[in-house]
């Protein structure tokens, strides 16, 4: 969240390009939301939206200031892609939920840690079991993950460890998300980059079905959707899947969403 300030505080703004129609929702966002961050009085005193913030400067609500890239990610959200309709309520409510999700799950302390180097024990052992890895950046600047998603569903691995851990290594996952596309900005000058790009390998995705262990994959694969599609939306821009056998049709409606 507000992963470019500081970086493009000189430069362009994704808004910048917006037509009109996007532009104006985008004001009515902002409006509505700084009516009631006006209300809140943080512990800082700080009223600029900033990428790291201390969690205990936080109200319960999590509201905090935002920038405008962080708003039109939250707008692009409840776009109807066949109208090209925006719904500002629900932008609105789903950046609310999602400020309350980050104080209750301390994100920004996740965000600490990771400008820190920091990384707790039970996240690197899910790291491990969860082939997945960052891969540098495209022709975009757009940072670029490369998973092996069969071999994780063919594992077993999802059973290794409870629930709650996964959830934490998810948001570090995520989190890393935003540090990787400020890293890329700065590295480019302060070019806008907001989306990343995702590439997973289906390989051994037939042997997770056969044996039904992909099935044993979908409770957790519910539980970070939920905490994915709410609260960090529109951070991937393309998705690439290769490897994947006619089989694996039957279970892609279960795991696109993880996707």
């Amino acid at each position: 969240m507000n992963h470019l300030c500081g970086v493009i505080s000189n430069g362009p703004q994704t808004g910048d390009c917006d037509d009109e129609k996007t532009a104006a929702c985008l004001a009515l966002l902002r409006e509505r939301f700084e009516s009631d961050l006006a209300r809140i009085e943080l512990t800082s005193g700080n009223c600029d939206a900033t990428y790291e913030i201390a969690y205990t400067e936080l109200p319960e609500s999590g509201i905090r200031p935002v920038d405008d890239v962080t708003l039109r990610r939250f707008l692009l959200a409840d776009r109807n892609h066949r109208t090209n309709a925006f719904d500002v309520d629900a932008s609105y409510t789903r950046l609310i939920d999602a400020l309350k999700f980050r104080k209750e799950y301390k994100c920004d302390e996740v965000v600490s840690n990771l400008s820190s180097n920091i990384t707790p024990d039970k996240v690197r052992e899910c790291r491990k079991l969860r082939v997945a890895c960052w891969a540098g950046l495209d022709h975009e600047s757009r940072p670029v993950v490369f998973e092996r998603l069969g071999q994780f569903f063919s594992s077993g691995n999802a059973n290794k460890v409870e629930m709650d851990d996964w959830i934490v290594h998810y948001l570090y996952f995520l989190e890393t998300h935003f540090k990787k596309m400020r890293e890329s900005s700065k590295k480019m000058d302060g070019k806008v980059v907001c989306r990343i790009v995702y590439f997973a390998d289906f390989q051994g995705v037939v042997s997770s079905i056969l044996s039904r262990n992909i099935w044993k994959v979908v409770p957790l694969l519910k539980t970070l959707v939920s905490a994915v599609e709410q609260h960090y939306p529109e951070l991937v821009d393309h998705i690439v899947l290769f490897n994947v056998p006619r089989i694996a049709s039957a279970a892609f409606n279960v795991v696109k969403a993880f996707l």
